[in-house]
């Protein structure tokens, strides 16, 4: 994580000492408090390749670099956390999570919707993790993995996390 409003001896008007990451994708999202207040924050996307976004809060913009945008978005939620705030994302959603190969294939950008029923569904249901969530669907980062290893328990007991 880096927080481009206070690096040390960096000179924000003179942007040719550094490499500027390009940003391909801006995505307005909401934060919701446990008092119910909304802010709106803005994540930016950075080309598919890397592991990099920006979180633009109230001014202020922090980076992100992680192993896939999955990680990143982690980083981000964890962050809000901290502050008393969720993320109003797919990725912030009890029920998702994507695969070790599904999250290979999209750079962690894509995940699938668990249920906790077994079905007969060829593939289950895909979403951007990114996309926005009502904010009665999502939860904290220790909730959220705690209802994913319930979910898997429940589906295969003899085998559990």
């Amino acid at each position: 994580m880096v927080d481009m409003n206070s690096r040390p001896g960096q000179d924000m008007t003179d942007t040719s000492s550094s490499p500027q990451p390009k940003w391909t994708e801006e995505i307005g999202l909401q934060t919701v408090d446990t008092a119910g207040l909304v802010r709106h924050v803005s994540i930016y996307l950075g080309d598919p390749s890397t592991a990099l976004i920006a979180l633009l809060d109230a001014g202020s913009r922090t980076e992100f670099s992680g192993a896939d945008y999955l990680d990143c978005l982690t980083q981000v939620r964890r962050q809000l956390e901290r502050d008393g705030r969720l993320l109003c994302c797919q990725g912030a959603r009890p029920n998702v999570h994507p695969s070790g190969q599904l999250r290979q294939f999209t750079n962690g950008r894509q995940a699938y919707v668990r249920s906790s029923e077994p079905s007969s569904e060829a593939a289950p249901e895909t979403v951007d993790i990114f996309a926005p969530a009502p904010p009665e669907d999502i939860m904290n980062l220790d909730d959220q993995r705690a209802a994913i290893i319930g979910s898997w328990n429940a589906r295969y007991p003899g085998n559990p996390l």
